[in-house]
């Protein structure tokens, strides 16, 4: 049997994508925030690069991805949007970018720190 996931990878030709910054740090910011950030990309290969699924390392980070192939030499945008709700504290979320890219897949950093609202929060979850 396949492994888990392999269908996700993309076949045929590769190409190399370039990030102007992968890693976003937003500083500190009151537990509740939304912070929405754009990571800008340039296809810097040969043929369409297709990005086929970005995904935060938890339901609190949401990225949104071009769907339609960059061309050869083109630029898009990955939006991703973290919710600090209940996530008082230093926090550092991925964002795993899968695409016909050599590696397959890259990874988006957003990171902080969230300061907690006044009243004690209750431990264990």
């Amino acid at each position: 049997s396949m492994p888990q996931g392999a269908s996700d990878v993309p076949s045929g030709p590769t190409t190399t994508i370039l990030y102007e910054g992968s890693e976003f740090d937003f500083g500190t910011i009151d537990e509740g925030e939304i912070v929405k950030h754009l990571y800008k990309f340039k296809n810097t290969g040969d043929v369409p690069l297709i990005i086929s699924n970005c995904k935060g390392s938890c339901g609190c980070t949401v990225p949104t991805w071009p769907k339609e192939p960059v061309p050869p030499g083109g630029t898009g945008e990955i939006k991703v949007e973290f919710n600090s709700k209940g996530k008082p504290s230093a926090q550092r979320k991925q964002v795993t970018v899968t695409a016909n890219t050599t590696p397959t897949e890259t990874f988006l950093v957003i990171k902080g720190e969230v300061r907690g609202k006044e009243q004690p929060v209750a431990k264990g979850n």
